[in-house]
């Protein structure tokens, strides 16, 4: 028998898009969700009702499946040269890390 850490990981934007085409009066929320059980935050997507009640489709992928705290993204992102905080459509993406400008890209590869 699959775990449910196996069958639901990785798994938490497509089936939130399969909730909300059953059900198309919930919206798609990307953001991050913190785990107590495991003491870390991670990248998440769910759903909202209208209401504005979570339904998480993927929660039970989770050691506390679902009872952590679920936090809205903002927008905004930190440079992974200078920390400063940029809205998302103005970073420069570098493979996993985002930059704020050409000067922290470069300085992020040692030149």
């Amino acid at each position: 028998m699959q775990s449910d850490y196996l069958k639901y990981r990785g798994k938490c934007k497509e089936l939130s898009e399969a909730a909300i085409h059953a059900n198309p009066t919930l919206t798609l929320v990307r953001g991050h969700y913190f785990e107590p059980m495991w003491d870390t935050e991670e990248q998440h997507w769910w759903t909202k009702r209208e209401d504005g009640s979570i339904y998480d489709p993927s929660a039970k992928q989770f050691s506390s499946k679902g009872s952590g705290i679920y936090t809205e993204f903002n927008g905004s992102i930190n440079c992974e040269e200078c920390g400063s905080q940029i809205e998302e459509k103005y970073a420069q993406i570098m493979g996993n890390y985002a930059v704020c400008s050409t000067k922290c890209a470069l300085k992020l590869v040692g030149l």
